[in-house]
């Protein structure tokens, strides 16, 4: 199974940033995990690293519903500059909607990878690495 470097979790509920983030932990695919609870402060951490590769996320679960910058707000401005990094964030939205109209609406965004529901089992877990 492959590492992954940096992930970043990007969820309102602590509850489930941190089921996330200890299912992570034990499937042993990443150690170096950061949890954000706004949208707004993965974006500024990433045009304030963007020169530092080491700085930025192999991988982000993003979460769509989130108060202050929704999920949807946060792909509309990335998908503006991802392609000036120096390299390719992986994107998987992670929500806890089974609307069909999420599941669409995510496919009109290049930069997202996948569609996840939560909660994360051993399987999807094993798939991002």
């Amino acid at each position: 199974m492959k590492l992954i470097n940096m992930i970043f979790i990007v969820d309102d509920d602590p509850i489930h940033q941190q089921i996330a983030k200890i299912m992570i932990e034990r499937q042993g695919i990443c150690t170096n995990i950061r949890v954000f609870s706004d949208a707004q402060d993965v974006l500024d951490h990433i045009r304030q690293h963007a020169d530092k590769v080491d700085e930025l996320p192999d991988l982000i679960l993003l979460d769509l519903n989130m108060p202050i910058m929704d999920g949807w707000e946060f792909l509309d401005e990335y998908s503006v500059f991802h392609d000036q990094l120096p390299k390719q964030i992986r994107i998987f939205v992670l929500t806890s909607s089974i609307d069909e109209k999420d599941k669409e609406r995510v496919r009109h965004y290049p930069v997202v990878n996948g569609y996840l529901t939560k909660p994360l089992s051993k399987e999807i877990i094993e798939n991002l690495a």
